[in-house]
């Protein structure tokens, strides 16, 4: 029910404590907002932008920016200076009143870096629900108005010259307002959490969210405040009582400060609610006339239920066998939540948690994983993840897994065809919380299949889009003094990011793209850069592409290396070149992927496989090419990179690129396993030594009857040695065992 973000496993974290803390919200000291503590790696503010900058604004009927909003502040991620209320004291006719008000405007993020969010009054209405909260209304507005000690200027941009309902306005009104506050903590003493006013517009509690309406506006927002602090207009509202938007209606200058719904009236414990409705005691807290004695009869905005919605979908992983497995979900929804997790379609008995764990897990268990969330107010069911067992493993050759910044290993060559280098390559890149949308719908990049949960680092690259020169490039990365013969794989995780969707629409942007083909080969000499441009001095090696989206003449690739020239293209030696084909569509079927038949905006995993001279490229398992190599091109260099074969820029320029993870390549004719050594050791256990090849995983197993076998480790050899003690060895008479790969 909650939200940040993971290094990619960070996002779910946070939901889930979310959830377990969610009991003891109510238990916090009524001078504080009711939320669970932040999560060190929550994400900031910045961070909490970026993801929601492609989310169209409420009042284009979207309510998925809110769904963020709503799971962020649930999950705690606001700063802490925002959660320690402040005494407002209030008299009238001889009745006295204290109640305590949030120090600024609704904010996420952390204490150095944190985002004031406009809402919807229909946001802050549910989230004051859950926090025990409510709005102010006009007196209170002005009240605080009064009370702040950190009072700011308005900060202002005309409707006539900005997109008042932009995040671009948003974060620059939030800039500016966080200026204004530094100057005053540097100046005057006004640290944050000092009670702020004039920084935003208050969304009210008023009787003009049920009466007095304008035409066409039947479910207003009511807004008022903004008070000046400059002469001669010191404490002068800008924005008067004002109900002329509609409900979904949320500009830049919108802000939500809740109000402890528990008071003290006359010393006695009473409710903001209960005061709004007296007539003896309304006048406390509203000056409003429509109703009679300045009661408010219905002191909030009517909210439906909220449906359950998924921001974080499971992801896939692909483990060895007798691992555990996790998958889980972040979803968000008002009420009960309920979880029933599916294998292959069919529900899995008694697994209604948040998270489906799974241990040591076998063949049987790979398979697509969902899971259904339901509330009182209906269900949704989350995207597939792929879950794939390995039951073998091959000694490692060179491997990178981008978890540090593994520059000084790679050498790296660019191709371009205006003379002007276009290209960026970003190691250890951290996509925890990079947004990608899927189906116009926000949410962030997992972790690759090969990776353990918690771990969100890649190589990130992009090509043509770093300045505003359009025209094809190219980018090639090879491990530094590295060659491999004979029988091997390269093998990586993939990720391809592309602009828009299907209708090439992104959250209320135009979306312009500018097709890329990830490459990746073998068997080269790593001083060329090997891509597809009109003409080479030089090319080698073997290699292949694939694009994200589809669409193009030919969305799959091959080429032939030309030491005297340009590329051979092979791409008529594949099954098919078109994403459209049979093959491709049921590879990648659109209930897995945006563009069925294209393998973008999901993690795939890719190998190029040569063995015996025959060259295999597969991606998700399934051969996508089987070719002879009749080349001069058979041992070398092993390659990934990127290309954009079109004279087009793509926009947003941030949402173009390739990610690779977990790069490696595998010895496929290692030696045979042997034991070196099996000893009886004094205590009856039994000290075993294997041998193979150096980064070679071995399962061990153990049999007391050469019927039955157990696991009892996986190894990885350190020199071609790796060792075991049996712990449980002196509880058998008998003990047989074996390792395989």
């Amino acid at each position: 029910m909650m939200l940040p973000r993971p290094a990619s496993n960070r996002l779910r974290a946070i939901a889930i404590a979310g959830l377990v803390a969610l009991s003891d919200w109510r238990q916090v000291s009524a001078q504080t907002l009711n939320l669970p503590p932040r999560a060190a790696d929550a994400l900031t503010g910045t961070q909490f932008t970026n993801v929601i900058a492609s989310t169209a604004s409420p009042t284009s009927g979207s309510s998925e920016r809110e769904y963020w909003i709503y799971a962020q502040v649930l999950s705690g991620n606001v700063p802490n200076w925002l959660r320690t209320l402040k005494p407002i004291n209030t008299s009238i006719s001889g009745h006295t009143a204290t109640y305590y008000v949030a120090p600024d405007y609704l904010a996420i993020g952390s204490d150095q870096d944190y985002f004031l969010m406009p809402t919807t009054p229909l946001l802050a209405q549910r989230l004051g629900d859950r926090l025990g909260c409510t709005l102010p209304t006009r007196k209170m507005v002005g009240q605080i108005w009064t009370n702040a000690t950190a009072k700011l200027e308005p900060v202002t941009f005309s409707p006539s010259t900005f997109d008042i309902l932009s995040l671009d306005v948003f974060g620059s009104e939030n800039a500016s307002v966080r200026a204004l506050r530094d100057f005053q903590i540097q100046t005057n003493s006004q640290p944050l959490g000092a009670l702020v006013g004039g920084d935003k517009k208050d969304v009210i509690i008023s009787t003009l969210i049920y009466s007095n309406l304008h035409t066409g506006v039947p479910k207003p927002v009511v807004i008022y405040g903004w008070h000046r602090y400059l002469s001669p207009n010191y404490g002068v509202e800008w924005q008067p009582l004002y109900n002329g938007h509609e409900e979904t209606y949320a500009d830049y200058s919108h802000g939500a400060r809740f109000v402890q719904l528990n008071l003290t009236v006359d010393g006695s414990a009473n409710t903001v609610t209960n005061v709004l409705t007296s007539a003896a005691l309304a006048g406390l807290l509203s000056d409003e006339s429509v109703a009679p004695s300045f009661t408010i009869p219905l002191p909030r905005y009517t909210v439906a239920p909220l449906a359950p919605y998924v921001l974080i979908h499971p992801r896939s992983q692909t483990v060895f066998a007798s691992q555990n497995v996790s998958f889980t979900n972040l979803s968000t929804g008002d009420g009960a939540i309920g979880y029933r997790w599916q294998f292959n379609g069919a529900f899995l008995s008694n697994a209604t948690n948040v998270s489906l764990a799974l241990t040591n897990v076998q063949s049987a268990n790979a398979g697509n994983y969902a899971v259904v969330v339901t509330n009182s107010v209906g269900s949704v069911t989350s995207r597939v993840a792929v879950l794939r067992v390995r039951t073998n493993s091959f000694p490692l050759l060179f491997r990178d897994d981008f978890e540090t910044n593994s520059s000084a290993n790679w050498n790296v060559f660019a191709g371009y065809t205006n003379g002007v280098p276009d290209f960026t390559v970003d190691w250890a890149f951290d996509h925890g919380a990079i947004p990608y949308t899927f189906n116009a719908l926000t949410t962030l990049i997992p972790p690759a299949p090969n990776s353990p949960d918690g771990s969100a680092h890649a190589v990130r690259l992009t090509v043509n889009n770093n300045d505003a020169l359009a025209a094809i490039a190219a980018v090639n990365l090879y491990p530094k003094n590295f060659s491999v013969s004979n029988n091997f794989a390269l093998k990586f995780d993939l990720w391809l990011n592309y602009v828009g969707n299907a209708n090439g629409f992104i959250g209320g942007i135009s979306a312009t793209g500018s097709t890329q083909h990830a490459i990746c080969g073998i068997n080269h000499l790593g001083t060329n850069v090997n891509w597809a441009p009109p003409s080479a001095p030089a090319s080698d090696g073997l290699w292949f592409a694939v694009d994200g989206e589809g669409g193009t003449s030919a969305d799959y690739r091959a080429y032939e290396g030309n030491l005297a020239g340009t590329q051979i293209d092979r791409t008529s030696t594949l099954s098919a070149s078109n994403n459209a084909a049979t093959i491709y569509q049921n590879l990648f079927p659109a209930s897995r992927f945006e563009t069925a038949g294209s393998p973008g905006k999901r993690w795939v995993e890719v190998e190029l496989r040569q063995t015996n001279n025959i060259v295999l490229w597969i991606m998700d398992g399934a051969v996508i090419s089987q070719r002879t190599n009749t080349t001069s091109f058979t041992n070398g260099n092993v390659m990934i990179g990127l290309m954009d074969l079109f004279n087009s820029i793509a926009y947003p320029t941030r949402d173009q690129f390739a990610l690779f993870d977990n790069v490696r390549a595998e010895n496929l004719s290692p030696p045979p396993i042997g034991f070196s050594s099996v000893t009886r050791l004094g205590d009856g256990t039994i000290s075993l030594s294997l041998t193979s090849a150096p980064n070679d995983t071995l399962w061990l197993e153990a049999s007391a009857d050469l019927a039955v076998w157990q696991t009892l480790a996986v190894l990885t050899t350190t020199n071609a040695i790796a060792s075991f003690t049996d712990l449980n060895a002196p509880t058998f008479s008998t003990r047989f065992y074996r390792a395989h790969r």
